[in-house]
């Protein structure tokens, strides 16, 4: 653990004696003890109101974090039930997706589906394999989805450092939550010298359905409170170091854990009003 990291875990500057021994001892290990394998952060599906993590931790909402980084990211399935499947086209920087050319019974429900993948016109297998430019596949436009959507889902990756944890976690936002996403990280940015990364942000859920029916969470964003300097000092440092992760890992079936969003609207379980989700046009 950095010390950066340990500043945001205490809550203050200066550690004490105690600590300070304990983080030149992990510092010391240099990556020699363990692989260090970040916490996932599990968006709740099926209707369920409670965040969780991927050893069965249960994390319930509000809680409040620090989005150190914030990264656009896709992923496609060809068929509505991932199935615990990994994605057979991903792209974790959101712009250059990676083709899975050896998942042959994903590729045959994509081979039926109207809008065709690039990777499954080409006839030499390591060019199939990409990089695909996501800005041009026609998975990646509205309308090729149901409805308005889209067929490859857009996603947003975030580095939390939760408030009480030590290490820093990962979580994804479903196509559901990037509007809402977007939409608080654009008001931060509003005010001059601030960012989405110099606030503890607050995490919540409100519940949704969908024109279908099914009952879902889609995120509530709200800044709890300013960074100190020393935080802000700290979470730069964090970027620095974490920046890379989050734009090369993997994604997986649990990345994409939400209802199917076919034509991207949610109604207000109080109201019974029509709300836009995030499975549509930004304007």
């Amino acid at each position: 653990m950095s010390n950066a990291l340990a500043v945001l875990s205490n809550g203050k500057a200066e550690l004490t004696e105690l600590e300070q021994a304990i983080l030149a001892e992990v510092e010391s290990d240099a990556g020699q003890a363990y692989d260090y394998v970040p916490t996932r952060i599990k968006f709740p599906s099926g209707g369920m109101m409670d965040f969780s993590t991927n050893d069965g931790e249960i994390l319930k909402p509000p809680f409040t974090a620090i989005v150190a980084v914030a990264q656009k990211a896709r992923a496609f399935w060809p068929d509505k039930d991932t199935q615990g499947l990994p994605p057979l086209c991903a792209s974790p920087d959101g712009s250059a997706g990676m083709f899975d050319t050896a998942a042959e019974e994903q590729v045959k429900v994509a081979l039926g589906l109207p809008f065709r993948h690039p990777a499954l016109d080409m006839l030499d297998p390591v060019a199939a394999k990409g990089p695909h430019s996501c800005a041009t596949c026609s998975l990646a436009q509205w309308g090729s989805g149901s409805g308005r959507g889209q067929l490859c889902k857009a996603l947003r990756r975030l580095v939390l450092v939760v408030e009480g944890w030590s290490m820093p976690a990962i979580i994804t936002l479903p196509p559901t939550s990037v509007k809402v996403w977007d939409a608080y990280a654009s008001a931060v940015a509003r005010t001059k010298g601030q960012a989405y990364f110099t606030a503890w942000t607050k995490f919540d859920l409100a519940p949704a359905t969908s024109t279908a029916g099914i009952k879902y969470g889609v995120l509530k964003a709200s800044i709890a409170k300013p960074l100190s300097a020393d935080e802000t000092r700290a979470v730069l440092d964090i970027r620095r170091q974490y920046s890379d992760l989050v734009r090369g890992l993997g994604i997986d079936a649990d990345d994409y854990a939400t209802v199917d969003t076919a034509d991207a609207r949610r109604v207000d379980v109080e109201t019974g009003e029509i709300i836009d989700g995030g499975d549509l046009p930004p304007f």
